[in-house]
């Protein structure tokens, strides 16, 4: 599975289990790039071993980093990280080395016997916020297209109206939806681009390519309809607002400030009220000074 570029590579060698992905993801899966020795042969991969645990919650590990209702992340005794999701059915572990290139996806076998499964149901995108945060890159809570291969990204809290401009540019030209409600933004030999991603609810809104980035709009329905330039102090603050930081990794942050940094000196950054119907194509895409 290939996503902003990087790709999920699970061995399913040793196990008879029936491993799927939701069908949003069809479109982000790859060739295996496994050899038969079980070793990668490209940057950017990372290799995830299936193994059988019975009793998985009784592990004790050295230092928790973050823990929510949803999911944990620990350090093991190695200092390798410990995704943990005590409430799936089943529960998991998915280690992964501190340089994110081999780990192991653990869980109890038996309890899914003769079912499909996806082993990185609601881990995966805690994996690559981590992931991305060692080269200051950053999974973005926001909406992306994709025109005549230029990047634009929609930035805004839930309830910003992401989804529904992302609706609507599609309906009124040649636009491709990279994600209604999160894209991933990386910077690539010194280019910032944007990503699609998997985590939405309809194949039809989202896509696995990535495009170089042209806009940042950052979007307030507060004020009078159409778009304005934002200053980029301002449009900073909203990305650390809104977007996926890992701040439990303050090692990271430093990284993470220069990527935005650099971000907000090449790619200009603006404020969008739109509502929806409105034709508000062209002006996106126009240049505003």
């Amino acid at each position: 599975m290939s996503i902003a570029s990087l790709r999920f590579v699970i061995d399913t060698r040793g196990s008879d289990l029936q491993v799927t992905a939701p069908p949003v993801f069809n479109q982000f899966l790859v060739e295996n790039n496994l050899h038969e020795t079980g070793q990668l042969t490209a940057t950017g991969e990372m290799l995830l071993e299936m193994r059988h645990e019975g009793e998985i919650l009784e592990r004790v590990f050295t230092k928790p980093i973050c823990q929510t209702k949803i999911w944990e992340l620990w350090l093991d005794g190695n200092d390798d990280f410990v995704f943990v999701s005590p409430r799936q059915s089943p529960p998991k572990l998915v280690y992964v080395d501190k340089n994110f290139q081999k780990g192991v996806i653990a869980f109890d076998f038996s309890s899914v016997k003769g079912e499909e499964i996806y082993p990185l149901a609601s881990i995966d995108i805690r994996i690559m916020v981590n992931w991305l945060a060692n080269s200051g890159d950053l999974v973005l809570h926001a909406a992306g297209v994709a025109i005549d291969g230029e990047g634009y990204c929609f930035i805004g809290p839930s309830g910003a109206g992401k989804s529904t401009l992302a609706t609507d540019l599609a309906a009124q030209g040649e636009v491709t939806i990279l994600g209604e409600d999160q894209v991933v933004l990386r910077n690539i030999a010194g280019q910032f681009w944007i990503f699609g991603t998997p985590w939405h609810e309809h194949e039809d809104r989202c896509a696995s390519i990535g495009v170089p980035l042209k806009k940042v709009c950052f979007l307030d329905r507060q004020r009078a309809a159409g778009i304005g330039l934002c200053p980029p102090a301002e449009g900073i603050t909203q990305i650390l607002q809104t977007a996926f930081v890992p701040y439990y990794l303050p090692e990271k942050i430093p990284v993470i400030m220069d990527q935005l940094s650099v971000l907000s000196e090449q790619i200009p950054f603006y404020w969008l009220s739109h509502e929806q119907g409105m034709l508000v194509l062209p002006k996106i895409v126009e240049e505003v000074m």
